[in-house]
């Protein structure tokens, strides 16, 4: 039954369901997979437009100057261009972002698809590529998302997919099949290459790994020197865009890739975070992928390197990949670029296998991996993360009201403030961009600092919040407060599936207290 519905629906229908599935997450999938994706993208593009956060309130890494400007200033047109329209919002712009980001994922993996098309030898082969590439379930959660790893990865998979298009053309015209060569052709396929290796770069400069491999292959397989004199004003062009827009976001001229490795790597600033055994990425995919999802992806990845040990694309992973190995600070989103590419491996890896699969128990655990990935996929699709789900609230509260103020204690960390210690000196980064209009947080260093402020700002009128880590702050403080009761999980979930209330860990230390007129000493805070 199974089978016999997949083979009915067209590739057609795939392709607009996935797109369908894709608009859906960018419009109302909200959240980030990791900080970085808000703090130095989101609020670099805030300060740019607004002015907010101020730069000692950035993250540690602005005042070095190690991140890419070109994605803050994508961030920032949108906005300049709804802040133009009358119409800022920051729902909007991340919905756009998103949207931005989903149509460029579909856009590749498309031609990505019709350039392996070939090598796909049967229609069930080709569904599945475009069933695996839309509906993975961390495929469809990643597409949208509008950061340097996703970024990056959409711009290899577009340089592999080139690459081979350009090799094949090669091969025919050596075999005589074609006489459309032309020296001025080969030159272009340079400069094309050359600039998505450079936009790949100056996006996420870890991806230099990647394109050192990249051009190993080239020297080893592909000796054309048209192509590589081609190449070098592509390259020289996305290099200097990319110095541009660093210009832009820190308004001096700097070369980011060199203080990210001054910083990173010679002056061991990586080495500050937690570190994690070799063995770490040959566990970690198979954990947050989800067993079997991350099993089947580690597997596929690995298979392929061993039997087409010689393609552009093992050339240009095994490099990137071996280099995060031997760093010690390590991270499953270094390898997202890589994830892109998971879809076309799966396929290779079952690819002949159809028979030896047919049986009813494995259309049983097929028909269970289904379910598995749908219920992820709804799961990140309906409920927002935890912060997002904060910013909600307040905006909610802020909503009709006068000017609001957020009172906290620099060293705990909210979702609108969190303290870097590890920087020199330590720094209070705030998280504006979600901020209503009329709100402002304010940071104090002592408890009595924070009362005396919340007495004073009470007294003239205005309506003032504290943001504390203690759960019972209103029985304890000598202030009268009120507290806000909020939670990201609907009511069922609490009730049914708060299994050793893991539902605590989002809202125990990020409560919200209103400060009434009246105030009473009652201790301590």
């Amino acid at each position: 039954m199974q089978l016999t519905l997949f083979r009915r629906i067209t590739l057609r229908q795939i392709v607009w369901a996935g797109c369908l599935v894709t608009l859906l997450y960018a419009l109302f999938s909200r959240g980030v997979y990791h900080s970085d994706e808000h703090y130095q993208i989101l609020e670099y593009a805030h300060m740019k437009l607004f002015g907010t956060p101020v730069e000692e309130h950035l993250a540690w890494e602005y005042p070095l100057q190690m991140r890419s400007g070109v994605q803050p200033f994508i961030a920032w047109c949108v906005g300049r261009v709804l802040v133009a329209l009358g119409c800022w919002s920051p729902w909007l712009a991340v919905s756009i972002l998103q949207l931005l980001s989903g149509l460029l994922s579909v856009a590749v993996l498309l031609f990505f698809y019709r350039t392996v098309r070939e090598e796909l030898t049967s229609g069930t082969q080709r569904k599945w590529f475009l069933v695996l590439g839309f509906f993975l379930w961390f495929m469809a959660y990643l597409h949208v998302h509008f950061n340097a790893e996703m970024l990056s990865g959409n711009l290899l998979l577009l340089l592999a997919a080139l690459t081979i298009r350009f090799r094949r053309r090669m091969e025919r015209e050596e075999c005589g099949e074609s006489d459309s060569h032309h020296p001025s052709r080969e030159f272009a396929w340079g400069v094309l290459l050359g600039l998505v290796a450079g936009a790949t770069f100056i996006v996420r400069f870890q991806t230099g790994f990647a394109l050192l491999g990249y051009g190993l292959w080239l020297l080893f397989f592909c000796r054309r020197w048209r192509l590589y004199v081609g190449m070098v004003p592509g390259v020289v062009a996305m290099l200097a865009l990319g110095l541009l827009a660093d210009r832009w976001l820190y308004g001096e001229w700097t070369c980011a890739p060199w203080n990210y490795l001054q910083e990173n790597i010679l002056n061991a600033r990586m080495d500050q975070f937690r570190h994690e055994p070799w063995w770490y990425y040959l566990t970690a995919p198979v954990l947050e992928g989800g067993i079997f999802f991350g099993l089947l992806a580690l597997i596929a990845t690995l298979r392929f390197f061993w039997k087409r040990s010689r393609h552009v694309v093992t050339w240009m992973l095994v490099p990137f990949l071996l280099v995060h190995f031997f760093l010690a600070h390590k991270e499953i989103r270094f390898f997202f670029p890589v994830l892109f590419f998971v879809p076309w491996f799966l396929v290779e890896l079952f690819r002949g296998a159809g028979d030896r699969f047919s049986g009813r128990g494995w259309r049983w655990a097929l028909g269970l991996l289904a379910v598995m990935n749908l219920g992820a996929m709804c799961y990140n699709l309906i409920l927002p993360t935890p912060d997002i789900h904060f910013y909600r609230v307040v905006r909610d509260y802020c909503r009709d009201k006068g000017e609001v103020v957020a009172l906290n204690l620099s060293d705990e960390a909210t979702y609108y403030s969190r303290l870097q210690r590890f920087s020199e000196p330590a720094r209070v980064v705030e998280a504006r961009f979600y901020m209503p209009a009329n709100f402002d947080n304010l940071h104090f260093d002592t408890p009595e600092s924070l009362q005396a402020a919340a007495r004073r700002l009470t007294a003239e009128g205005r309506r003032v919040v504290i943001l504390s880590a203690d759960p019972a702050l209103a029985e304890s403080a000598p202030l009268a407060l009120h507290k806000i009761i909020w939670s990201p999980y609907p009511a069922w979930v609490v009730r049914y599936f708060n299994f050793n209330d893991w539902t605590r860990f989002a809202v125990r230390s990020k409560n919200i207290y209103e400060v009434l007129p009246e105030a009473a000493d009652r201790g301590g805070l």
